[in-house]
């Protein structure tokens, strides 16, 4: 018996058979391999996402998708590692900059559109770009002469001078959310939050939080530091004085600095040097 399909069931009908042969077209781009970089490969699927999310052209985003892979293969030939808790104190750094506490950062993200997952995995290899880039710095210290960072020292001493002194409100309390809290509204007095004025000469104290408190500007807070079971933050009230580091005491920093201004030239021709030696096989064109 022949069935007779009303108007309605037929396009029914063709809707299913079209939505079918999308999905096999879809499935043959996500399981389709595009080329492949040192035997990795890389699918279709990236590389027109990347071209159409980026607004890219062919050969553009097969550029970049090669030296994410090379970057990939450097992290893990030095066996460069972002453990579990690298990774919360960045989604803690990154909610520290926008004056939040970490469980509103994670939340807000969340409301976003990504998942926490997404989010960990994303500061995961932020973690491991920013490590490569310092392992790769590193090896061209040796590249700055004595003549070179004499010269740099001397046009830079601004670079090289701290305050004297500076007179810092400090907040504290064992509640993140309510120290950030704090800091978003410094004229009201937040329970659960102390805060003490005092002046501190910068020679006396760890230079890592000499150099953030010269770092800060005036009228601004600091990043939240961890102190034990507490978190702390200092605004910044007043800056004293000025003292000009001496050349001998800080000769590593003025090579990280000149390295530093060389940096993307270091790491493009570091990366040009790992492509060109790559072995890329191109599977479909």
């Amino acid at each position: 018996m022949i069935k007779i399909f009303t108007k309605r069931e037929m396009m029914k009908k063709i809707f299913c058979l079209g939505a079918f042969f999308v999905f096999l077209v879809a499935q043959n781009v996500v399981d389709g391999i595009a080329f492949k970089v040192n035997n990795y490969p890389v699918t279709l699927y990236e590389l027109q996402s990347l071209e159409q999310t980026q607004k890219l052209s062919p050969k553009q985003a097969k550029e970049q998708l090669i030296l994410k892979v090379i970057k990939m293969q450097e992290i893990e030939r030095l066996q460069i590692i972002a453990d579990e808790t690298m990774i919360d104190q960045q989604i803690q750094a990154a909610a520290t900059m926008k004056g939040i506490s970490r469980d509103e950062f994670v939340a807000n993200m969340i409301g976003s559109g990504y998942s926490y997952e997404e989010l960990r995995a994303f500061y995961k290899e932020y973690i491991q770009n920013e490590l490569l880039t310092q392992r790769i710095l590193s090896t061209n210290l040796k590249i700055v002469d004595e003549k070179e960072l004499k010269k740099f020292y001397d046009t830079h001493q601004k670079d090289f001078t701290l305050p004297k002194e500076v007179v810092v409100i400090q907040y504290a309390s064992n509640n993140e959310k309510l120290l950030a809290q704090a800091m978003n509204s410094p004229l009201m007095q937040i329970r659960g939050v102390e805060k003490r004025e005092e002046k501190i000469a910068l020679g006396n104290i760890n230079p890592q939080i000499a150099q953030l408190f010269a770092d800060t500007p005036k009228g601004e807070f600091t990043q939240i530091l961890n102190n034990g079971g507490a978190v702390l933050a200092f605004y910044i009230k007043d800056k004293i004085g000025s003292t000009t580091l001496p050349y001998e005491q800080i000769k590593p920093m003025i090579m990280q600095k000149i390295v530093y201004e060389r940096k993307d030239l270091i790491l493009k021709e570091y990366f040009e040097r790992l492509v060109s030696s790559a072995i890329i096989t191109n599977v479909r064109n």
